[in-house]
């Protein structure tokens, strides 16, 4: 299975036919038929086994009796008129009407429904599946759509897209080149044809992005189409960020951050917020220098940036000195981050104006970093960038003089540096390396990571660096993560912390370690964290988590920890 958040490309298996989902369940009925090898959805006793059926409704005069075959029931939906309460076979969040009128019933829905044991049933999404809104639905964790807009979009002449709704009688050209669209035909069958054609393009696009782990950027496009989108889309944001944030993996694809929803997306917000909850700079670094972003990333590769360092090493204290990027729609990132995910994996358009929620948010993070992590002095390199943060630094000196990379800056960041503490020794700068690395170290796997550098030495070079105790590597930093992978004496290490453990049933694992085996996973493990997979205390193996914990705990199949080395 690939997932993305909420989101995930799976099979559904009914019957002995498998389908891929999302997927659209297309109505079969004498009146309209599914399109040929799709997903159906017909009532018992009318359908082949591999479709969805459906238990006639209690209103019918000759409903049949209750069945097991049924994958939908007639009070799945929540209905008071309904006194048939039997669970179905998909969930369904409660019903469509009012989540589609109401934002705060569609999160709140949304919401319970991913609590429990509630996450591993395929969920159902009934009428509001049009093409438009199908990235969002897909984002919030919906699996299964029905064709019934579709058909209702085509019997009132809606010519759907993926970007909206359009009036089929006044288009004078079809913009599609659908069988539906290419054949000349302009009617309501024709129509019917391109909706559906319509809703499963995008539905192939959808499972694309999950598999790229790009779905978000979708969605933030897609959104721009039906205010109702956006309200839920911020609703969910602000809402329900500790959901969204279970699911969303540390390390993530590369993305273009380009609309104003990107300042609060789930794995965004969580740089902002882990900052807050587990930052500590290195001990050694006693001056603040901020500097602007660069497009290149990570920002070290950069000219600009490597000008900068030249400064700092001219300065002959660049032991002393801690740089930190200001940048949106991070906040703040500190050079010995700057390999973490999304460091050094966004893309935004740069016009050299913020906007005010971007101001108040840089402010905001960079009043934080001077209010708790106790500089002696401070040196905004900034440029246009210092006006959102020049009030809160209180005492500090301005080298940059709005042009940050000229030679001019550069010679006073260097002349302003030289005066604010002793030089550096080879020792002071190997200690500096070891103290970046624990501040990655503590960030990366909370208090518990500060155990992995005690008494450690590094060896290689940047970015990739082997941390090693005694003679016995514990980890190691790779550019291409950005995280530090660890051994099974660095799990050993983490282990005695109690923190990023899978604890399974006495056994050692050979392979993967899939979901049946786990007995208990540490709450603070997301998609994409090493951990360590343990048995009463005893480390059996460590890998990169590939489920939540609750899922873990839950689900009876599927990989739970891809195994890297075995005990």
């Amino acid at each position: 299975m690939e997932r993305d958040g909420l989101a995930r490309v799976g099979r559904l298996e009914i019957g002995d036919r498998t389908h891929t989902t999302p997927a659209i369940g297309f109505v079969q009925s004498d009146r309209y038929s599914a399109p040929e090898g799709s997903l159906g959805i017909s009532l018992v006793g009318e359908g082949p086994p591999g479709d969805i059926l459906v238990d006639e409704s209690v209103f019918s005069g000759d409903a049949r009796a209750r069945t097991e075959e049924a994958l939908l029931r007639p009070g799945a939906r929540g209905s008071p008129f309904c006194d048939d309460k039997q669970e179905s076979g998909l969930h369904i969040p409660g019903e469509t009407a009012p989540m589609l009128l109401d934002s705060d019933v569609f999160v709140d829905r949304v919401a319970q429904a991913k609590k429990g044991a509630s996450i591993l049933r395929p969920m159902y999404c009934s009428v509001a599946g049009l093409p438009n809104r199908l990235a969002f639905l897909v984002y919030c964790g919906f699996d299964i759509f029905d064709s019934i807009p579709l058909i209702m979009a085509a019997e009132n002449g809606s010519y759907l897209t993926s970007t909206g709704v359009l009036d089929y009688e006044r288009l004078k050209e079809l913009p599609c080149s659908c069988p539906a669209c290419s054949s000349g035909k302009r009617d309501k069958k024709a129509l019917l044809e391109h909706n559906h054609a319509e809703a499963q393009n995008e539905l192939r696009l959808i499972r694309h992005s999950i598999s790229e782990g790009r779905l978000r950027e979708l969605v933030e496009n897609r959104i721009r189409t039906d205010p109702w989108l956006v309200q839920d889309l911020r609703l969910m944001d602000l809402r329900e960020f500790d959901l969204q944030e279970r699911h969303s993996p540390v390390k993530g694809a590369r993305f273009h951050a380009g609309s104003k929803e990107s300042l609060t997306r789930p794995d965004v917000l969580r740089w902002r917020r882990r900052l807050k909850e587990r930052y500590i700079k290195p001990t050694g670094a006693k001056i603040l220098l901020l500097i602007p972003c660069s497009a290149r990333k990570p920002y070290s590769m950069s000219r600009t940036h490597r000008r900068f360092r030249e400064a700092v090493r001219a300065s002959g204290r660049a032991s002393l000195v801690h740089e930190v990027i200001v940048t949106s729609p991070l906040g703040i990132v500190p050079r010995e981050l700057e390999l973490f995910y999304p460091a050094q994996d966004y893309d935004i358009p740069v016009t050299g104006h913020w906007d005010s929620d971007e101001k108040q948010m840089v402010k905001d993070m960079v009043g934080w970093l001077v209010e708790t992590q106790g500089y002696d002095s401070i040196i905004s390199h900034l440029g246009d960038e210092r006006e959102p943060v020049r009030e809160i630094l209180g005492e500090h000196v301005d080298t940059s003089d709005g042009r940050p990379s000229s030679n001019e800056s550069l010679d006073r960041l260097t002349a302003a540096l030289r005066g604010l503490g002793p030089e550096d020794t080879d020792s002071s700068v190997q200690r500096r390396w070891i103290e970046d690395i624990r501040a990655l170290c503590i960030f990366q796997f909370g208090r518990a990571g500060d155990a992995l550098c005690d008494r450690a030495t590094l060896a290689g070079r940047w970015p990739n660096l082997r941390i090693i105790r005694e003679g016995q590597q514990l980890g190691m930093l790779t550019g291409e993560r950005g995280m530090v992978s660890l051994t099974i004496s660095g799990a050993k290490l983490l282990a005695q912390q109690g923190s990023y453990c899978v604890e399974i049933d006495d056994f050692v694992p050979k392979g993967n370690l899939f979901a049946v085996g786990v007995e208990k996973a540490s709450p603070e493990i997301r998609i994409g964290d090493d951990v360590a997979v343990t048995h009463r205390g005893d480390v059996r193996a460590v890998g990169v988590a590939r489920m939540t914990p609750e899922e873990m705990e839950l689900a009876e199949r599927g990989e739970a920890v891809h195994i890297r080395h075995v005990a």
